[in-house]
């Protein structure tokens, strides 16, 4: 780790945020009683995110503030903004906000971040992800009620292919995941459960699906699958943007949009309005 940097130049130096001894993503198990904290902590990054190096001071320190991402599961929440500056053997600060969890509230994925306010520096953020996961006791699980649809967008506009409201249980994809999920909901627009999925960096992701007979496969690096989820207003749901489809907890009357594209850029709009429904 790179040396601490004077006050006057250390955001200048380390624009970006990093975590510091911190697991991006943290997994507790929803029980009947009980609250868990779970510490998080970023410090400096450079541009290219390596070197890195704790804070120089609390000043730093207080630019660093911290918020639930829009439609983070309730069962996870800060108590406010701010950061605290903790001392680190003598060599810096780290910037630390604890969540706390609910144990009894609801299954589901929720997204602390931390971001930069001070100006000239705001683009720079760094994202936790705690996922509240019910026991693994062997029971499916099921919301009803939620809507599909599939589109082709590897044309550079989203083309309709298929949309389907209904079931989405647990048994759809096999994951530590024990709570439907955006990525369970996919059999409801698949033919026959035609749709398969592979492990990359240690989580699940969509790669073959077929949709009214025509199979739209994963191309390393040129194409696949990407998702957004809508909220019953019609509005995207700012997680749905953080997380990998298989931690992300469906809910009735919510609308799950799959898009095949090319790149890894599917540019979803802000509403569902913003998509066509009619097949070209």
């Amino acid at each position: 780790m790179a040396g601490v940097a004077s006050a006057t130049d250390f955001f200048e130096t380390y624009p970006n945020l990093t975590a510091y001894n911190t697991n991006y993503t943290t997994t507790v198990t929803k029980s009947g009683s009980g609250r868990e904290d779970v510490e998080l902590r970023v410090q400096g990054a450079t541009s290219a995110w390596y070197p890195t190096s704790l804070f120089d001071s609390d000043t730093s320190v207080s630019n660093i503030k911290w918020s639930m991402v829009d439609g983070s599961n309730s069962a996870v929440s800060i108590d406010n903004a701010n950061s605290i500056a903790e001392s680190i053997a003598g060599k810096g600060y780290a910037a630390k906000k604890t969540a706390t969890v609910d144990k009894t509230g609801n299954a589901g994925i929720a997204v602390v971040e931390a971001k930069n306010t001070k100006s000239g520096y705001t683009n720079s953020y760094m994202d936790f992800t705690v996922v509240v996961n019910p026991d693994n006791d062997n029971k499916i699980q099921t919301v009803s009620g939620v809507n599909v649809r599939a589109y082709d967008k590897t044309k550079g506009s989203f083309k309709f292919l298929k949309s389907a409201s209904g079931l989405v249980n647990t048994d759809n994809i096999s994951s530590t995941i024990n709570y439907p999920s955006a990525m369970d909901a996919i059999k409801l627009v698949a033919d026959n459960n035609g749709y398969t999925y592979g492990v990359q960096y240690g989580t699940e992701f969509l790669e073959n699906v077929t949709i009214n007979n025509k199979s739209y496969n994963y191309s390393e690096n040129e194409l696949g699958w990407m998702y957004a989820v809508y909220n019953t207003s019609g509005n995207l749901v700012g997680v749905s943007e953080k997380v990998g489809a298989e931690t992300f907890d469906v809910k009735s009357g919510y609308t799950v949009v799959w898009a095949y594209v090319s790149g890894y850029d599917a540019g979803f709009p802000s509403t569902l309005s913003g998509f066509d429904t009619t097949s070209k």
